[in-house]
């Protein structure tokens, strides 16, 4: 399991993983019964429909930028980000907006529900 105890690890892993496009690392971040709604109309419920959405990006496709988000503690455990992500291939880059819902369990966050939309590129 990954060590995640705090939300920057938490950033840190799901950026490395996605740029490795290590799947197994990945949805290790995520909560069994996570949701995503990524940049497909369809809404992604749980571990293996997140991994089949993951395995069908593009193996160019990379996090250029992605700073920090900001992050709001909703509860002890609870906490939701909101930032931009700029994703890139070798021909373009894709900004996008992204926020999380994450979970502490057993004192690691996990990400419960993700939402990632292009945004106007300023």
């Amino acid at each position: 399991m990954a060590q995640t105890p705090t939300v920057d690890s938490l950033h840190k892993q799901w950026i490395e993983a996605f740029n490795a496009h290590d799947l197994d690392r990945h949805i290790a971040l995520y909560m069994p019964d996570a949701l995503l709604f990524g940049a497909v109309d369809e809404l992604q419920v749980g571990r293996p429909a997140i991994r089949d959405y993951f395995a069908k990006r593009d193996p160019q496709m990379r996090v250029s930028r992605y700073a920090m988000p900001k992050v709001s503690m909703l509860a002890a455990d609870v906490a939701a980000t909101a930032g931009h992500v700029d994703f890139a291939d070798d021909t373009e880059v894709m900004p996008y907006r992204m926020t999380w819902a994450l979970v502490r369990q057993d004192g690691n966050w996990r990400i419960a529900q993700h939402h990632g939309s292009p945004r106007r590129n300023i």
